[in-house]
């Protein structure tokens, strides 16, 4: 990972963007993604919030969180969930594993499920107990490249440049067992090719490991997300991991280990995943919000939120093109180049009101530095346009 050269690189953009009030802002919530400063009373939307369909402060999650707690009259088992759990950790995993028709295990973040997860693959767990070559999107997420070491233990370990079905095809044809690790939507924008990819596992018997952390709920049938939605049902040469606190809108990550039934793979990942072994799990008020939303995703309310979703990308698309405009996804990359510029575009944004995420090295490469919004179910069309005229204004001005 090379930290040391990271922190060089990258530490003094990070001050830069702290001293100009775009990082550790300690604010209030006043609903629908609107904040105000704690420290004057400054009030903005918040473009770079995950929650694409606003479920996060949806009344109904809200309480049935409430409910876990007083009904189970407390916050934790605090013993591993191997040894003793509540019984609303397993219907909230029941409810998960109906709703998306997978055999799924929660875990504290969608972190801690690539953590647990990638070493289980690794491992030729899931493979015949044969170690599969680990090959690696280079632009898959965070938690699954910072693994590596660890897969490195059980496996090699390759990467190969961002979709690139042709070097991939080539490692399936010259190697027998091979995984393939990338994230289904990309946190900063873009897809992997799903069809393509499901057509080398048909070909070579390809594993794939999805991160869809960015692609349940906001997309597909019920919010099965762009991988499933894609393949139809969950197969025995594919896993995914997801999280439950960005367009799920409850808390935590999940593990789909395979189709509903998988024990075999349940076993293993309890017994042998990690921190889904050991470390802590979600709380029971996440987990109470966790059976709440898969009883929404089931609803009409669901494809009502995916539809205004849809309008209000459409409608920015319209107004600031951007490299992923027209893909039907909520992630937008406005690239600026500089990131100093960056970093001045953002302040400048947020003191009219819209706080964005400045991106600069490591998220991305050197040179390449923008922000990143997000766009969600419950902004409004005023506010939409009213950002995208500031974006195109601010770009102009300072080129």
């Amino acid at each position: 990972m090379n930290i040391k050269k990271t922190i060089g690189i990258s530490n003094d953009f990070w001050n830069v963007t702290a001293a100009s009030g775009m990082a550790g802002i300690v604010a209030g919530n006043l609903g629908a993604g609107r904040y105000t400063t704690r420290a004057d009373g400054h009030e903005f939307l918040n473009m770079s919030s995950y929650s694409y369909l606003g479920l996060d402060s949806h009344p109904a999650l809200i309480r049935a969180a409430a409910d876990a707690v007083t009904e189970n009259a407390s916050l934790n088992t605090s013993v591993s969930r191997m040894r003793v759990h509540f019984g609303i950790l397993r219907d909230a995993e029941d409810a998960l594993s109906d709703l998306f028709r997978v055999e799924a295990v929660t875990l504290a973040s969608c972190a801690a499920a690539a953590w647990s997860a990638l070493p289980l693959v690794a491992s030729g767990a899931f493979t015949g107990d044969v170690p599969p070559l680990m090959v690696f999107d280079k632009h898959a997420h965070f938690c699954l490249n910072a693994m590596k070491p660890s897969v490195a233990d059980e496996a090699e370990v390759r990467t190969i440049a961002h979709n690139d079905l042709d070097a991939l095809e080539e490692l399936c044809r010259t190697h027998p067992n091979v995984a393939y690790v990338a994230d289904g939507v990309y946190s900063t924008g873009g897809r992997a090719p799903v069809r393509e990819l499901l057509r080398l596992q048909e070909k070579y018997g390809l594993f794939l490991f999805f991160d869809e952390a960015h692609g349940v709920s906001t997309c597909g049938d019920q919010g099965r997300g762009l991988v499933l939605d894609t393949m139809g049902e969950i197969n025995d040469r594919t896993l995914i991991i997801t999280s439950l606190n960005k367009g799920f809108g409850a808390s935590g990550g999940a593990i789909f280990l395979g189709p509903r039934g998988s024990r075999h793979r349940r076993d293993l990942a309890l017994r042998y995943g990690g921190p889904l072994t050991w470390s802590q799990r979600i709380n029971t008020a996440g987990l109470g919000a966790i059976t709440a939303s898969a009883e929404l995703h089931r609803s009409p309310e669901l494809k009502e939120l995916q539809l205004r979703l849809q309008q209000n990308i459409d409608r920015f698309d319209a107004l600031v093109p951007t490299a992923q405009s027209g893909d039907g996804l909520p992630i937008r990359f406005i690239d600026i180049g500089s990131e100093e510029k960056t970093v001045r575009i953002g302040r400048a944004l947020l003191s009219e009101g819209y706080y964005t995420s400045a991106l600069f090295f490591p998220v991305i490469a050197r040179g390449k530095a923008g922000l990143r919004i997000m766009l969600r179910a419950d902004m409004t069309r005023t506010d939409i346009e009213h950002f995208g005229r500031l974006v195109n204004e601010l770009r102009s001005r300072n080129d």
